[in-house]
């Protein structure tokens, strides 16, 4: 049988360097593949188009070659097929989470070389109103924050770029009333942060949660309840160590389903993979095994998985009916 492989490169990704592996991606691709296409995005939505063309027009394998937002890209046009392509990627982005989470190498020629050596494994996917993502949503100021990361700070600093950013806007009390209902029980706190992430990787930073295989049918929940700058010092350490949940500024839960709401009149935005997303209220659903990625994982569980980090301010507590805190 013939096969076929579509790759969507970002030019601008890599700092302008991804185009320079068309080729090499090609002679790889050519040992087991007969037809190949190369896609080059000009502009927002060309990777979401040439995704659905691509699953359309029947290609077996769909590589991204970018950074975390042409993933995005990618996976909102192949979301809301029946029949996606198995998907490739190449990371050449400041963060790539996904690629992080999935031990794909940064290194760009080993990426290559998993093309056809990795292992296919099926993903989660989240979906807020009609995005989808594969890394995190976040709502809160530190968010904003992290929006607002220039390039060339991110191109210097990498995952540090998003910490100093945070630091910066810790000097402001920007903290929000907020409910979080969580299968049968019903958070309400003041926070300063929450994250959903699909994967593992948060900013950069491998295994947040040490001790959790991806795909485990659950949102995994944590709450962090101060965000200060000793503590964000603190936190950081433990991001890189993959012990987040084990700090004592942290309490963990686990739900299936997730919707969040805020409790004032004021406009909360959120950041999805990085870009804008929609304001508050919204539902979060999960897409268990939705997607084949090509990974250098070995086996895991293959129940969904989407967690919840909420990093949180004041005291805060589980309960079971709407009540105060």
């Amino acid at each position: 049988m013939k096969k076929s492989a579509m790759i969507i490169i970002n030019p601008t990704a890599g700092k302008e360097e991804a185009g320079k592996y068309e080729d090499k991606i090609k002679d790889t691709l050519k040992r087991d593949y007969e037809k190949i296409l190369v896609k080059y995005t000009k502009g927002e939505g060309d990777a979401r188009e040439f995704a659905k063309r691509a699953s359309k027009d029947g290609f077996d394998l769909l590589v991204s070659l970018g950074g975390d937002g042409t993933v995005n890209e990618i996976v909102n046009g192949l979301a809301i097929l029946d029949n996606p392509p198995l998907l490739g990627i190449i990371p050449m982005g400041t963060i790539n989470n996904l690629a992080k989470s999935l031990e794909i190498p940064i290194e760009t020629e080993e990426a290559i070389e998993l093309l056809l050596s990795g292992v296919e494994r099926e993903i989660d996917i989240g979906r807020v109103e009609d995005t989808y993502f594969v890394s995190s949503i976040s709502i809160g100021r530190a968010a904003e924050a992290i929006n607002e990361v220039k390039i060339e700070d991110k191109s210097k600093l990498g995952s540090m770029a998003y910490i100093v950013s945070i630091a910066k806007e810790l000097m402001e009390d920007d903290i929000f009333p907020v409910e979080i209902q969580m299968d049968d029980k019903t958070w309400q706190g003041e926070l300063a942060l929450i994250i959903v992430g699909v994967a593992d990787s948060l900013g950069g930073f491998k295994s947040i949660l040490g001790d959790v295989e991806i795909g485990d049918g659950n949102f995994h929940i944590l709450a962090i309840k101060i965000l200060d700058i000793p503590k964000l010092m603190t936190m950081t350490t433990s991001l890189i160590l993959g012990e987040i949940e084990d700090s004592d500024n942290v309490s963990y839960f686990t739900s299936k389903d997730i919707k969040i709401r805020a409790l004032d009149k004021k406009v909360h935005g959120s950041l999805i993979d990085g870009e804008k997303g929609p304001n508050l209220p919204f539902e979060l659903k999960v897409f268990p095994r939705h997607l084949t990625v090509i990974t250098g994982l070995e086996d895991w569980s293959s129940s969904p998985v989407i967690k919840v980090c909420i990093f949180k301010y004041r005291n805060m507590k589980i309960i079971s009916t709407y009540d105060k805190i």
